[in-house]
């Protein structure tokens, strides 16, 4: 990756963690991360929306490419908090970010979102974390169209994501509402492509036909 913990092009510095150990169950049980739109995997995508990052985790059991750090939840497929928290493990040495934006490997559209966070991120804050809003913001999260927080697409405060998993002792099974509903978190209103995930072939095939 080509950030730094300082920030890089003017973004908020952020570390990433990518989420891409799901069973895909609703796609057959593939690896979610192979699935390939336009030639490129969903993995690829994910991890060219987070470039800018200092440093990357991908929580999952596939390769991951030179540079990206590898981790993965106990138990295996434990969930999406479980798989946050081991990213949260992975990234704790050496020093990092103030942020981590939290990204689930199936939205191809997470360009576009990453943008946002960062744009929402940036008019509250300075690049370096100096508070020029509203201190007590946890993090930033997507919000679809008709309101609902895409949990999973987020940028969120270490010291607040670490408290929120402290708080939430063993992570296996539990739901991120579990993890993150205690956090002060602004609402990002996006557009459909940018939250849109893959889970189903009907939604493959919307992104390929």
């Amino acid at each position: 990756m080509t950030g730094s913990p300082d920030g890089f092009a003017g973004h908020p510095a952020f570390d990433a963690i990518i989420l891409a150990g799901g069973r895909g169950s609703r796609l057959g049980g593939v690896n979610k991360g192979a699935v390939r739109i336009s030639g490129r995997t969903l993995l690829d995508r994910a991890l060219d929306a987070v470039g800018s990052a200092a440093r990357v985790v991908v929580v999952g059991d596939g390769p991951v490419p030179e540079g990206v750090l590898s981790a993965r939840e106990e138990p295996a497929f434990g969930g999406p908090a479980a798989a946050v928290v081991a990213g949260l493990h992975a990234l704790r040495m050496p020093s990092r970010a103030p942020r981590v934006l939290v990204l689930a490997c199936d939205v191809p559209g997470a360009a576009e979102g990453v943008g946002l966070l960062m744009a929402a991120c940036a008019g509250e804050e300075g690049p370096s974390g100096s508070a020029v809003g509203r201190p007590e913001v946890d993090g930033w999260c997507l919000a679809e169209p008709d309101g609902r927080l895409q949990w999973l697409f987020g940028l969120y405060r270490v010291p607040a994501l670490e408290r929120a998993a402290e708080a939430l002792g063993d992570p296996s099974d539990r739901s991120m509402g579990r993890l993150l509903g205690d956090l002060h978190l602004t609402a990002v209103p996006a557009p459909w492509r940018a939250t849109a995930d893959i889970d189903t072939p009907e939604d493959l095939q919307r992104w390929t036909s």
